[in-house]
């Protein structure tokens, strides 16, 4: 199970379904990797099925631990990825969280790049962690 304190649980999951509501087209292998994401946190569909937007999102629900937020980022990332298309409107959501998750927009942006230069291709794990080595201290 991936370990994303239980409270920022369902910030998670409403991130991932705006960005997968944002391009206009739901792909059933989005809905797939929402229910994915839940399950690795420790949720069950019924609790997604609960959720809703008021109160469940806001920049102070963001957790605090670095590597939860790089979590949340990479699902992000990867959920951009699913149906093959990254289009504009996702790719500004993705910086807007990344932003709000306290990382710089210049590196989630060397991120979004990684990922449209993998699509349908391999897992870019090893480029991403590439990139965000550059941005470490």
């Amino acid at each position: 199970m991936i370990s994303i304190t239980h409270g920022y649980r369902s910030a998670v999951i409403y991130m991932l379904i705006r960005l997968m509501s944002i391009d206009g087209h739901r792909d059933r292998n989005e809905y797939i990797y929402i229910l994915k994401v839940a399950h690795e946190m420790g949720m069950t569909p019924e609790e997604i099925s609960t959720l809703r937007p008021e109160g469940v999102y806001t920049q102070s629900k963001m957790p605090n631990d670095e590597i939860e937020r790089m979590i949340i980022l990479y699902y992000l990332l990867f959920m951009m990825q699913i149906d093959g298309i990254i289009t504009s409107d996702e790719e500004r959501l993705v910086k807007d969280l990344g932003h709000q998750l306290g990382f710089r927009i210049d590196m989630v942006a060397d991120l979004i790049e990684v990922i449209k230069s993998h699509e349908q291709i391999e897992s870019p794990s090893e480029a991403l962690l590439d990139k965000i080595r550059a941005y470490l201290n």
